[in-house]
């Protein structure tokens, strides 16, 4: 996303886009969780995590950008370490997350049901304004915009009525979709066999979920014994 003109004043594009990606989150959870007793620690963690990623994302260009940084230092404000910048905040925030919910003594369904709310939130907004800005290709922007809104109102549905966690479940119909709309991009960059590296990650994090699935189901069943 470029950056936007309003008068005099020229708005980082970026990060207004995941600035509102947040907010989207934050907002969703703080509807979801209002039956959680720890709501408040968790919707301020979640504030946190969210200044973190900004800051980390801002300013990884020290880390991958230092020589432009000492010859222009107002660089910063203008700059970010790119698609690495985006990797090294993320895994910032998700060890914070980590840290900071288990300290809730919070279990792990519970951490990635909250986690795929927010993502799905985020994730909507984030492809919504793409298409908005004209960014391409469009159609791919709105075919996983609908996809998420499509699982959002499932989800939102099914614990209504069951009152069960099934955020896992979503999760990887998530991955799985976006694996499937990202075969559709043909000018993707492939980077194993016919996958990209997203699809590789998305795929490798769509395996982690469904294995642990699959083991918890089994724990409950008795299967496993401690």
């Amino acid at each position: 996303m470029n950056n936007l003109q309003l008068g005099s004043f020229v708005l980082n594009g970026q990060l207004i886009l995941y600035l509102s990606c947040g907010a989207a989150g934050w907002l969703i959870l703080r509807h979801r969780l209002r039956n959680l007793p720890e709501k408040n620690s968790v919707l301020s963690y979640t504030l946190d995590a969210i200044g973190l990623w900004v800051i980390v994302w801002k300013g990884s260009y020290l880390v991958f950008h230092f020589v432009e940084f000492i010859q222009y230092p107002l660089s910063l404000l203008y700059f970010d370490g790119g698609v690495k910048g985006r990797w090294l905040a993320t895994l910032a925030v998700l060890a914070y997350i980590w840290y900071r919910f288990s300290k809730l003594n919070l279990s792990f369904r519970v951490m990635v049901d909250i986690g795929v709310w927010f993502t799905f939130a985020g994730w909507t907004v984030y492809h919504v304004l793409l298409v908005i800005m004209s960014d391409h290709p469009a159609w791919f922007h709105s075919a996983t915009a609908g996809l998420t809104v499509i699982l959002l109102i499932t989800m939102f549905i099914s614990q209504i009525r069951t009152k069960n966690l099934k955020g896992i479940q979503f999760a990887i119909w998530f991955l799985i979709g976006n694996i499937t709309l990202l075969f559709l991009v043909t000018e993707r960059p492939l980077w194993l066999l016919s996958f990209s590296k997203q699809q590789i990650v998305l795929l490798v994090i769509a395996g982690f979920l469904t294995g642990w699935t699959w083991l918890d189901e089994k724990k409950q069943k008795g299967v496993f014994h401690e």
